[in-house]
């Protein structure tokens, strides 16, 4: 993305934007910046993820689930 950048008077810029300083003849850097093009079409995401990690599920693993967080906490906190 190019950029164009340059010193200007503020006086320059006042008729076309509103700047919130009151103090006159003073320079400012301008920056302009090209608005990137985009559609109007709106993306749809997919908020179920049921099963899309289905891949990455370790068999050997799935029957500890159930308990899984209660061990973690106990063995944290040394919690019985």
């Amino acid at each position: 993305m190019e950029a164009v950048r340059t010193i200007m008077d503020i006086n320059a810029l006042a008729p076309i934007i509103n700047l919130p300083w009151k103090s006159k003849n003073m320079q400012v850097e301008v920056i302009v910046l090209p608005i990137r093009k985009t559609t109007n079409k709106r993306v749809v995401l997919d908020r179920n993820l049921k099963g899309r990690l289905k891949k990455y599920a370790n068999p050997a693993l799935l029957e500890k689930e159930s308990t899984a967080w209660k061990n973690h906490i106990a063995e944290k906190y040394a919690v019985t």
